[in-house]
């Protein structure tokens, strides 16, 4: 980045092993003959419509005479604001963070492991937003004493340097801290602005997930939908893990109690998971959503250590748990995303939030609905 905005720079195989360690965060350089190409917007949150390809005639140079660094330009966008978004837009946020969620740790099909952490932060608009950290964002990440934060498309830091985190700390220390503040129905998360939170304006029916393919493309994509358990698979529904914080990671039994690998330390006890396969079905259709344990808490109402203990003194109590999940309707933030096993690419829909239906919220929706309509109005 200069002064007049920033772009990309792409660099491959030996010409990373050449300019690697030339590169430092915060210096300045002189770049030439480097290749101007068109910006492929699919990999780069960056925005410009061009993007620099470094190639082996590249030449970096130092700046050693640089008066200042150019700092990272913001176009902030106040949390009162996102709803008004489109799903899967970029943009810069600015707020206080109000709380810090735990590390928690969810493991995919493929057996990866992904550390995420929610955050919740607010802003003068008087709005609070959870934002979701995945990867080594989420490990790190530390947040004493309330600091205002900038987030910058997948571009994480506490900047207290920028005006506008002056104006805002100024704000909040004065008389924000007394404020109340509203909640959005949607999340961001720092790999964008993807919004994870149930929104009934963008709520879609089963058969229209399927038929839009959503999760065909090459990036995961996000949707909300309102649908009843059917059924619930009940062999496998929960795994036991490492009862430390943030940890998560399954432990196996051993002589002398539960052993964590990644710890490297055995427990007494394990501190079950839920891990949730369920087929859900809604007027136009049936799909099957997997959830892990935030899930399974909301659909049971009950920890998978309660379900587990159940499980294993009455085989009766446990189906009867089952069979009453079922017949409940909730609301789905979901996430579509295509997944191969064993040579086979299908389509996977995974639970990122869930939530059960609030009459009364629903009701009051209806109610206004009928007061603004043209074609209430007419009747």
């Amino acid at each position: 980045m200069d002064e007049s905005g920033e772009i990309r720079g792409t660099a491959f195989n030996a010409v990373v092993d050449a300019l690697y360690d030339k590169l430092e965060e915060g210096k300045v350089y002189y770049i030439s003959k480097a290749r101007v190409n068109l910006a492929k917007k699919k990999f780069s949150n960056i925005q410009n419509e061009y993007e620099l390809s470094l190639e082996r005639n590249t030449e970096v140079e130092e700046c050693l005479e640089a008066s200042s660094v150019p700092m990272l330009k913001y176009n902030f966008v106040p949390l009162s604001s996102l709803e008004e978004l489109q799903k899967d837009s970029i943009c810069d946020v600015i707020g206080i963070v109000k709380e810090v969620g735990r590390l928690d740790e969810i493991t995919s099909k493929a057996n990866r492991t992904v550390q995420k952490r929610d955050l919740t932060i607010v802003d003068k608009s008087q709005y609070a937003v959870r934002l979701t950290l995945w990867g080594k964002q989420a490990e790190t990440f530390t947040a004493d004493d309330l600091p205002v934060v900038a987030f910058k498309g997948v571009k994480v830091g506490d900047f207290g340097d920028i005006e506008e985190a002056h104006l805002l700390r100024g704000w909040y220390d004065g008389i924000g801290a007394e404020k109340t503040f509203q909640s959005h129905s949607s999340a961001l998360s720092s790999t964008g602005t993807s919004f994870t939170g149930f929104n009934r304006n963008e709520m879609r029916s089963l058969l229209d997930v399927k038929q839009s393919q959503l999760g065909m493309s090459d990036k995961p994509e996000f949707f909300s939908t309102r649908a009843t358990v059917m059924h619930i698979k009940s062999e496998n529904i929960a795994y036991p893990a490492c009862p430390t914080q943030g940890c998560n990671k399954k432990v196996t039994e051993v002589n002398d109690g539960w052993r964590c690998e990644k710890c490297d330390k055995t427990y007494e006890r394990p501190e079950y998971r839920y891990i949730l396969s369920m087929a859900v079905a809604d007027w136009s259709g049936q799909a099957w959503l997997q959830g892990f344990n935030e899930a399974g808490l909301v659909v049971f109402g009950k920890n998978a250590d309660e379900i587990m203990e159940i499980k294993e003194r009455n085989d009766s109590e446990y189906n009867a748990l089952m069979e009453q999940a079922g017949g409940r309707t909730f609301n789905f933030s979901c996430r579509a995303k295509q997944d191969t096993y064993n040579d086979q690419t299908r389509v996977r829909y995974g639970i990122s939030k869930v939530s059960p239906v609030d009459y009364h919220e629903e009701a009051k929706y209806l109610r206004d609905l009928l007061m603004t309509s043209t074609w209430a109005q007419g009747a």
